[in-house]
């Protein structure tokens, strides 16, 4: 009986120590919020609420955002993601793994918002075409004794605008060949856990996610974005994976089991925990923010013209000649002095009667500026042909300027001037087109051809809202178009 009493004493004691030795530390992420604030299924103000309740005990939690956060939406295009920084100052977020669309307002708005942050900005693979200090790759954070090295990488192997000088271009190197570079200084920090928040997808041209563990097993966790995509958790080989979906309609929770005296991860699990919709917004945000969107409201219910007619976005039937779309390419046309318009479209918004700064944004919700380059017949022939066979449900091509024939059976394509006569091979024209066509690694063609055209330092080029409000209000009420510029035959 003694001796039976004896074990049970001495299981339950070691049964405790264990206990004891084991810590919990908690991982609370965002990604791709996009400068939401305001939404039925989520938005900041919403969120904010959850961050706090699963934050509130700060000594065994990290809160990290993982990029795609100052654009996507009227707020944040505004003040160009000031009112978010304050947010997430609120929320003390500790890490920001810069997401590329947080590029989009210009490095020196980056470099502003990231001094405004409270906590750490990353992102080791970025390289910023200036004087100052390249951003950092790496923080460690100690939570409870426990060292923990959080990595922070953007999105990979982005680049600027062909025709600038290397000198003055952006560009980012990849992930598995940023990681090589820096893991020995990882290694050297002696972390007891490695996380990687990076503002990437789970496959790309040339990457997947299954190499990183392949390569560096001793990243324990790693948090993906950019797809806005869900992924509550998976491990693959030795690292665990999470992704949450975008636009702050949920928060992601990774609890880590750690064994304290052994040193050691015993389990890691996730999960992503949704907003939800009867949720009332976050009294104390809403407050900091008063101003703010006192500011943004009067701005995006500025009246800037009208529309005589329903001008439809995107529509399957003309794809590539959708109202909206053409509307756009007059605009640049107006703006920069150019004879022809090409432009990607696949906003499906519709302008009806009173046409505000809201719609505009809403038609086209990117900070994409308009360049100019010169081209020949021939040269106009092979980057229309390589946007039409590169078309897809997600991404159509808008013309303006000439008839365009292009017929699928046979891929041929003629160019017409106004009256249907073929234009003469010795013709020149100056084509306006947009910067994210410019820099999409999809169009060599059309990288190849603006290549020609070198700058020696950054334009200083419209942003295409800019030359949509000047047109509208210059050609108020304004009609659908209703011209084939670019005719599609099997």
């Amino acid at each position: 009986m003694i001796r039976s009493l004896l074990c049970l004493v001495f299981s339950v004691f070691f049964l405790v120590s264990a206990t004891a030795e084991n810590l919990e530390l908690k991982i609370l992420f965002t990604a791709d919020t996009h400068a939401v604030f305001h939404g039925s299924n989520g938005g900041w103000l919403k969120l904010a609420p959850l961050i706090k309740q699963e934050s509130a005990d700060r000594t065994n939690t990290l809160l990290i955002d993982c990029g795609d956060t100052l654009q996507g939406s009227i707020e944040g295009a505004f003040d160009r993601g000031k009112a978010v920084i304050k947010t997430m100052n609120h929320l003390k977020f500790d890490f920001w793994a810069i997401g590329n669309h947080d590029i989009e307002f210009g490095f020196p708005t980056l470099r502003e918002r990231i001094k405004e942050f409270n906590g750490f900005a990353a992102a080791g693979n970025l390289v910023i075409p200036d004087n100052a200090p390249q951003l950092p790759t790496m923080k460690t954070f100690e939570r409870r004794g426990v060292k923990i090295a959080v990595i922070g990488l953007t999105l990979p192997d982005m680049h600027d605008d062909i025709r600038i000088s290397p000198a003055f271009a952006g560009k980012s190197t990849g992930i598995i060949e940023n990681l090589r570079s820096i893991i020995t200084t990882v290694r050297a920090a002696k972390p007891d856990i490695i996380i990687l928040a990076m503002h990437c997808d789970k496959y790309r041209a040339g990457f997947s996610i299954y190499d990183i563990p392949r390569n560096f097993p001793e990243i324990d966790l790693i948090l993906g974005a950019h797809s806005h995509q869900s992924f509550p958790g998976e491990r693959i080989n030795s690292t665990w994976y999470a992704q949450t979906a975008a636009y702050a309609t949920e928060l992601g929770k990774v609890s880590i089991i750690f064994d304290n005296k052994k040193r050691r991860i015993v389990r890691i699990n996730s999960e992503l925990l949704p907003v939800h919709p009867d949720i009332a917004p976050d009294s104390e945000l809403k407050l900091l923010l008063k101003n703010d969107f006192k500011a943004v409201n009067s701005f995006k219910h500025r009246n800037i013209g009208r529309a005589q007619s329903p001008i439809a976005g995107f529509d399957p039937k003309r794809r590539f000649n959708n109202p909206a779309g053409l509307l756009m390419a007059k605009a640049m046309i107006n703006s920069t002095g150019a004879e022809l318009a090409l432009l990607s479209m696949n906003s499906k918004y519709e302008l009806r009667d009173k046409i505000s700064e809201l719609d505009v944004f809403r038609l086209m919700p990117y900070e994409n500026t308009v360049a100019v380059i010169k081209v020949t017949p021939m040269e106009l022939k092979a980057i229309l042909k390589e946007q039409i066979v590169k078309s897809s449900d997600y991404y159509s091509p808008v013309f303006y300027g000439l008839n365009v024939e292009f017929k699928r059976k046979n891929s041929s394509l003629e160019i017409y001037d106004h009256n249907f006569k073929l234009i003469s091979d010795d013709a020149k024209f100056t084509l306006a087109l947009t910067n994210y066509l410019m820099i999409s690694r999809r169009f060599p063609e059309l990288q190849k051809i603006a290549a020609k055209h070198p700058l020696p330092k950054p334009p200083q080029e419209p942003l295409l809202r800019d030359c949509m409000r000047d047109w509208i209000k210059k050609n108020s009420p304004i009609s659908p178009d209703t011209e084939e510029w670019l005719i599609i035959k099997n």
